[in-house]
């Protein structure tokens, strides 16, 4: 189911900036909302340096005095005086320098600052994670509450832009998560809906938190009846039946899930459809016919037997890979979406298959790359027809719009790409290929695709993507 990205937080180191660059954004609401009283670490933590003993000065001075100029001045004293002693004066290795910095950029509303001098002095020091971990609580409290405020007044983007700005500085409660999947849902962006849906659970299991996770549980559930209610409105898309589907399965309702993904085009059953002129038709109508009775056990090792036979069959691959997921597979559906991925690198339907074996794998560093990488996707390939004939074959695709986002949230531009299609034989080489032109497509935009090659044997496809010719 993140740029740096809520999945993907924490993993930056700190850049101290020189004092002539531009300075970060400041977050008065975080300003405004942290306490007025300073409180000194409760870890034991020592200065171990006079520059850092006076950043620790600095800081309490700040936040305790009631003059706005005096405060800004403290702060930015205390800023470069740590600075001073981390880059001049060898404490890079000194958690307090660390700590300290990162406190004060807190109170300068500056997020980003402070998560990373504050990642830093966590790993420098575990025993401070519980300190740590308080003075992160009381950035998040005012940027969540008025998230909150935003979301029951209408404002989406504002609510979610908060949300976004709360996961930054504190991860270890699951509300901003699933406060941001519900108007992620609400606005038909599925996959990243998802991802931040999943991360509220996990945080919430990990935690033990029966309440947060029924609440998580329940934003699922307001996920899935946004998308019912688009559905009701556009009953032919795909990829909506399709991430409803996987809602429905992470809420463990998997005969919704199942009823979803057995209607034409959606799941496994109609994707692995056997393709016209293979040698393999025969085991894969009987592979499918398991898949729908739910035998995912037979089901798969019937489709194991089409690949063995076939292995760039994708449309074998493709059932295989929903047979694990019915078997709880992590491990082997991360591997056959691995395969898939090479096939059809813009199906964000394969990525987020990748994304869930990857999780059930317990591979979570894998995952949210992979989730990241669905989200930047500014657009998704379906292929919808493969065509093979004695003297050649050809490819019908839809190239499809999507809203892109950075690893911090912000927007990615359409642009134009060229996919290049090549033609397989059984055994994998290359003897032929159309180069396709994509122009740029707003979301929801769509463009028909055909490719086509002249040559015998033809037995299987795959693309893969460059940047636009000029």
């Amino acid at each position: 189911m993140n740029t740096r990205i809520v999945l993907a937080a924490g993993l930056l180191g700190v850049i101290a900036y020189p004092a002539a660059a531009q300075q970060p954004a400041v977050n008065d609401r975080v300003v405004q909302g942290l306490p007025s009283k300073y409180l000194p670490p409760t870890c034991g933590l020592k200065a171990g340096h006079f520059k850092v003993s006076s950043g620790a000065t600095y800081l309490k001075t700040g936040v305790e005095t009631e003059v706005p100029a005096n405060k800004t001045r403290a702060l930015a004293s205390g800023q470069k005086v740590l600075l001073e002693a981390i880059q001049q004066n060898d404490q890079e290795k000194n958690p307090a320098a660390w700590y300290y910095l990162g406190r004060i950029h807190l109170q300068q509303g500056d997020l980003i600052g402070a998560d990373s001098a504050l990642t830093k002095a966590e790993a420098l020091s575990p025993g401070c994670k519980k300190d740590i971990s308080a003075q992160r609580y009381n950035g998040w409290v005012p940027l969540v509450n008025a998230g909150v405020t935003f979301a029951k007044e209408q404002k989406s983007d504002s609510a979610l832009t908060l949300f976004r700005q709360a996961n930054i500085i504190y991860r270890d409660k699951p509300q901003a998560y699933s406060a941001a999947a519900v108007i992620l849902a609400n606005n038909k962006m599925d996959d990243s809906a998802i991802v931040y849906l999943q991360k509220a659970a996990d945080i919430a299991t990990a935690a033990n938190m029966a309440e947060d996770r029924n609440q998580a549980q329940n934003r699922n559930e307001e996920a899935a009846a946004a998308l019912e209610r688009y559905l009701g409105w556009v009953p032919k898309d795909v990829e909506a039946k399709r991430a409803l589907a996987g809602i429905y399965r992470a809420t463990g309702k998997l005969d919704k899930a199942k009823a979803l993904e057995a209607e034409p085009g959606v799941g496994a059953a109609a994707a692995a459809a056997p393709a016209a002129g293979t040698g393999q038709g025969a085991a894969m109508n009987a592979a499918i016919a398991l898949y729908n009775a739910k035998k995912y056990d037979s089901a798969a090792t019937a489709f194991e037997k089409v690949v063995a036979a076939e292995p760039y069959n994708r449309d074998a691959l493709y059932g295989l890979a929903n047979s694990y997921i019915g078997l709880k597979k992590g491990p082997q559906l991360a591997q056959t979406a691995t395969r898939l991925v090479a096939i059809e690198p813009l199906n964000d339907d394969v990525l987020r298959m990748l994304a869930t074996g990857q999780r059930m794998a317990k591979k979570e560093t894998s995952a949210n790359k992979t989730a990241l990488q669905v989200i930047a996707m500014p657009v998704s390939i379906a292929v919808k027809e493969f065509a093979p004939a004695p003297d050649g074959a050809s490819v019908k695709a839809t190239a499809t719009g999507r809203e892109a986002q950075t690893s911090r949230g912000k927007p990615i531009a359409p642009k134009p790409i060229t996919v290049i299609f090549e033609f397989l034989d059984s055994k994998g080489t290359v003897v032929g290929n159309q180069e396709v032109q994509v122009p740029a497509l707003k979301a929801g935009e769509t463009h028909p695709i055909e490719a086509k090659a002249q040559a015998t044997g033809i037995a299987a496809w795959r693309y893969k993507t460059l940047p636009a010719k000029s």
